[in-house]
């Protein structure tokens, strides 16, 4: 008797789990890709001077592949937005075609240098189908967009604010030996130059944990790496600043989070 009581439960357990509603499972139509969106939410785009534009691909999506051939449109909210279409952009095809089979596509947006300034640019952007219905989540995006000035004409002698090891002048910066890259010599010690990566669209650094020289007297070598809290460090090539969040740290600890700025001379 007891073996035919488990016997009975078990099978009462798996009915239960089999037997959901319609209404208990995920909405049926999400594996039709009957559902659209953009990719992410944001990006950055920066048009350097003297390139008359830059070109910046907003991809989107459906859940799952479609059937038959959908047009979606790219829609610019300019309500919410402090970039002027036709004067700081252009959309290149306002309208993309997803084919039987596809769940991705893209537009093309051109930044135009004419109506960028170095203080960054905001245009909205909204997904619109007659045929695909919206999903409920990333439907906007926001591009970031603003003038770039060249690398060649940044570098030079700078003013530093160092946030652990404080200020002086005299400050040198070069192009470095990689693309897109730029050296802060003999900073914090002679011999120790600090190697930063940028990118040339956003002015968005990087780089990798480095040796500043300085040896302090109880816990040695003192090197600096990304701020831990993940802010990003910044280049204004226009107004000749570098921005640096960043972590100085020995074997023992951290310092802590710091904020490096450096003002072109």
């Amino acid at each position: 008797m007891k073996n035919m009581l488990k016997y009975l439960m078990f099978f009462a357990v798996l009915f239960s789990v089999f037997s959901c509603t319609d209404d208990e499972l995920p909405n049926p139509e999400y594996d039709k890709g009957s559902y659209l969106n953009f990719a992410k939410n944001e990006g950055t785009a920066g048009v350097l001077v003297g390139a008359n534009h830059f070109d910046y691909v907003i991809d989107y999506e459906t859940i799952a592949a479609v059937s038959g051939s959908h047009d979606v449109k790219l829609v610019f909210d300019a309500a919410n937005s402090t970039a002027v279409e036709g004067t700081d952009f252009q959309i290149i095809n306002a309208t993309d075609n997803l084919a039987s089979g596809e769940n991705t596509g893209k537009f093309t947006v051109r930044v135009l240098e004419s109506g960028m300034t170095p203080i960054a640019k905001v245009a909205k952007f909204k997904l619109q189908s007659a045929t695909i219905p919206n999903s409920n989540f990333r439907q906007d995006f926001t591009l970031s967009m603003s003038l770039v000035c060249n690398a060649a004409t940044f570098v030079g002698m700078f003013d530093v604010n160092n946030g652990l090891f404080g200020s002086w002048s005299g400050q040198s910066i070069v192009q470095g030996p990689d693309p897109n890259t730029l050296l802060l010599k003999d900073y914090i010690e002679v011999g120790y130059d600090i190697k930063l990566t940028y990118d040339p669209n956003s002015g968005n650094i990087t780089f990798t944990p480095q040796q500043t020289g300085y040896l302090h007297p109880s816990y040695g070598m003192i090197s600096m790496k990304m701020a831990v809290s993940g802010a990003a460090s910044k280049v204004d090539f226009c107004a000749r600043k570098v921005t640096l969040n960043v972590n100085y740290y020995v074997n023992a600890g951290s310092f802590g989070d710091k904020v490096d700025t450096l003002t072109g001379i």
